[in-house]
């Protein structure tokens, strides 16, 4: 065996790296992708510094809207959602905010299940998207893909240089340490959240307090950990809310 099979060929190497993204997913399981669409336009209502998330489980089922400011007046725009038509939803979407120009628009899929089993299979080393590095509340994944890709090529290095298999499999032990219970987190967070109805989501984001807000506004980012997910749900001062809404499986994010 000198290298990897392709189904039109084989191609003769020691180490195969799949960075193809969701594509390399699309055929493994299908239930953890939606589709997305996303455009990049210039606007008045697009303020610099102020994101915003839409959560609608009508609109955007199991997912959300969001508007990301790259400058003033200009930003990038998007939805996603289990078997909706993104392009009928964004447009839908665009309406509702106000006039815009387009620069650009990309559709494409999103893995939101976690990382695969494996990401050594033989000879092949699969990293990014390619291996479920994608946070699962956001899809989300430039700093858990980008050290993916890191571990992986030093795990490579040392391979090549010792042939000792274990050296290799370090790749993704180093990452699940790194990476692991976040995502477990992430993915729980995301089993309640689809179980939740719009006014169900109404409630919870009832009970946030303004400190909450301000809170996560200045510590937190887009692609937001459980720690903010636990905020929003009103987790610091609304507690029996939060678990009298979804129930006592909401604990399990605490721990």
């Amino acid at each position: 065996d000198k290298g990897v099979r392709t189904s039109e060929e084989e191609i003769e190497c020691q180490i195969f790296v799949d960075a193809r993204g969701v594509s390399s997913l699309i055929h493994k399981d299908r239930t953890g992708i939606l589709l997305s669409a996303q455009y990049e336009i210039y606007a008045d209502w697009i303020k610099k510094g102020i994101v915003q998330v839409f959560f609608d489980q009508e609109k955007y089922p199991g997912f959300f809207a969001w508007v990301i400011p790259s400058d003033q007046g200009k930003g990038k725009i998007g939805v996603a959602g289990k078997g909706i038509n993104v392009v009928e939803a964004i447009e839908k979407f665009l309406d509702t905010m106000g006039n815009y120009s387009t620069i650009r628009k990309i559709y494409a899929p999103i893995w939101i299940k976690g990382p695969i089993d494996k990401f050594i299979n033989g000879k092949t080393v699969i990293v990014g998207d390619a291996a479920g590095q994608a946070k699962p509340t956001t899809a989300g994944g430039i700093y858990s893909s980008g050290m993916g890709g890191l571990y992986a090529g030093q795990a490579i290095l040392k391979f090549l240089e010792s042939k000792d298999k274990s050296d290799l499999e370090e790749y993704q032990k180093r990452w699940t340490e790194k990476f692991g219970k976040e995502f477990e987190k992430q993915l729980f967070a995301r089993k309640i959240l689809e179980r939740l109805d719009n006014n169900t989501i109404n409630k919870l984001f009832e009970s946030v307090t303004p400190e909450i807000t301000k809170e996560i506004s200045e510590k937190e980012d887009f692609d937001f950990h459980t720690g903010s997910i636990i905020k929003l749900l009103g987790i610091k001062g609304s507690l029996k809310t939060a678990q009298t809404i979804i129930g006592g499986e909401f604990k399990k994010l605490l721990s």
